[in-house]
């Protein structure tokens, strides 16, 4: 009688255990749907064919370049593959320390081999559009074999423009530098956080020849509107738009392939040590909910594009929902959520310096055709406008203009007071011998460095 009381007890607790999981399955489930019902209502999507680009005509296209093709019309690691993949490759390292106020070291333009193919790269670079032939239903697997291709081209381009810089090609220099500026705006488009994180890189090479030649002075006014073509419409928080709405979107996919198909549910389940059976789902429906959430609710709403501006509360706020998860009662419950979102803070951060610096760039430029007219810089940079520059970038992080002022030994200072919104007067905060761009410290454009 006793061992058929505990029996029962067992059994129906057992039941209570198995009500109390398909009830938090359901209310999850629940408000994962109603939540993305919401905002579908108010035109999002969220599905990857949303974000896929559209495909362009090869003849149009730069992506189907000879130096490209192999890469995709070719398996992994085969000899053609491989071939394409390190064609470009140098055994070469060169400090782009231009925010340090420092010029790269000896350039020695070595590598004749290469001279043919940059010339044809930059003819295949006059193509209107680039698409480059991903896979994007893989998802999280999808191949990207020509980032590290087409930042190697942008590094060839780069060393060759500090060398012919130094010799005094100032031509030579310049079209080289817009190269580079170029093939970073071939990845505009492409909607992954590491694509973008790619052109961020490849963008800020071109920086550091500009930066070199215009401390020396050595830019025309032809030369430096032409720079400022190419840098007026470049919009790195757009970039970096897409490529959050496609990584929420990706991870949609990834919970569809193991709640409807089960796809995969045997790999996470052996990594995160649960049984995903049914009435565990829960689980899954609670941190797709909490992953659309905070990408679309907390970080993407933190960037304004058509006001060109950065909330950087909005990202702490985004960065302190997600400390809050991983400090919860029972962590483990968001384990999903904590593994596929992206360092915010991190990835703002450089994001808006970039951006910060082009938009500098772009003003510095105006300035210094100010200077090569009026042999002197302007008191106001309201005086650039119009006929050095259209529009005067703002501060992205709030209303108020970057801080500029022409000082009496014929330089000027010009900055932004940078993730933390305050005036530390016009100086970086360095830390370990790096830029710590979060807390303390403005982001000036830079002087020459005093050894």
């Amino acid at each position: 009688m006793f061992i058929k009381r505990i029996a029962i007890g067992i059994g129906f607790s057992i039941f209570i255990i198995v009500l109390l999981a398909l009830g938090l399955k359901r209310a999850s489930q629940s408000e994962w749907e109603n939540w993305k019902a919401e905002r579908q209502a108010k035109g999002d999507k969220f599905d990857i064919s949303s974000n896929i680009p559209n495909k362009v005509p090869d003849h149009q296209n730069f992506a189907k370049s000879q130096f490209f093709a192999p890469l995709f019309a070719n398996d992994i690691e085969t000899p053609e593959f491989n071939e394409a993949r390190d064609r470009f490759k140098i055994n070469k390292t060169i400090k782009h320390d231009w925010r340090k106020g420092k010029k790269r070291n000896s350039i020695s333009w070595e590598n004749a081999f290469f001279e043919s193919d940059l010339a044809q790269l930059a003819e295949d670079l006059k193509r209107p559009h680039c698409r480059f032939d991903i896979q994007y239903q893989d998802g999280f697997e999808a191949q990207l074999p020509h980032l590290s291709t087409i930042k190697n081209i942008a590094y060839l381009f780069s060393i060759r423009a500090g060398e012919k810089l130094i010799k005094k090609d100032t031509i030579g220099a310049m079209q080289d530098t817009l190269n580079v500026i170029q093939l970073g705006e071939q990845l505009r488009l492409e909607p992954f956080l590491i694509s973008q994180l790619v052109r961020i890189s490849i963008l800020e090479m071109s920086l550091q020849t500009f930066w070199e030649g215009q401390v020396n002075g050595q830019w025309s006014a032809r030369q430096l509107i032409a720079f400022q073509e190419k840098l007026r419409d470049i919009d790195l928080l757009k970039g970096i738009e897409l490529a959050l709405k496609l990584e929420r979107n990706i991870a949609n996919q990834w919970f569809r392939n193991i709640i409807q198909e089960k796809k995969g549910s045997e790999e996470l389940a052996d990594m995160l040590g649960l049984n995903l059976n049914f009435s565990a789902r829960y689980f899954l429906y609670s941190n797709q909910y909490q992953i659309n959430k905070i990408i679309t609710e907390d970080i993407l709403s933190g960037i304004d594009i058509s006001n060109q501006k950065v909330s950087a509360k909005q990202i702490k706020i985004a960065e302190k929902k997600i400390l809050q998860l991983k400090n919860s009662l029972l962590p483990s419950r968001y384990a999903i959520t904590l593994m596929l979102l992206p360092n915010c803070e991190i990835m703002m951060l450089k994001i808006s310096q970039a951006q910060t610096a082009l938009n500098q760039a772009n003003i510095v430029a105006a300035l210094e055709r100010y200077k090569l007219k009026n042999n002197k810089y302007p008191k106001k940079l309201n005086n650039l406008q119009p006929d050095y520059i259209s529009r005067i970038p703002g501060d992205l992080f709030h209303e108020k203009d970057l801080i500029y002022q022409s000082n009496q030994d014929s330089s000027f200072t010009l900055y932004s007071r940078g993730f933390n919104e305050k005036d530390d007067g016009g100086k970086f905060f360095i830390q370990n011998n790096k830029i710590n761009f979060s807390n303390k410290g403005d982001w000036p454009w830079p002087k020459i460095a005093k050894d």
